[in-house]
């Protein structure tokens, strides 16, 4: 599964930011949408302890543009 950063920004103005795979970003959205709480995320930097009770914002990086070729005839 291909990988995604995210920004999570909190009160206080602490933005934490994180390589997930697109499975994270979309179980964080439906854990967002469910309610406030503590939620788990793997990351490439490691595991983390949300309390989404306390985020503010999240932002996706736009994906990667896959490489143009060019071949000759």
């Amino acid at each position: 599964m291909p990988s995604r950063r995210v920004e999570l920004g909190f009160e206080g103005g602490s933005v934490l930011r994180l390589t997930v795979e697109q499975g994270v970003v979309e179980e964080l959205g439906d854990a967002l949408t469910d309610g406030a709480g503590w939620r788990a995320l793997s990351a490439e930097e490691g595991e983390y302890r949300v309390n989404l009770g306390k985020l503010l914002y999240t932002r996706l990086e736009p994906g990667e543009v896959a490489p143009v070729g060019f071949g000759g005839s």
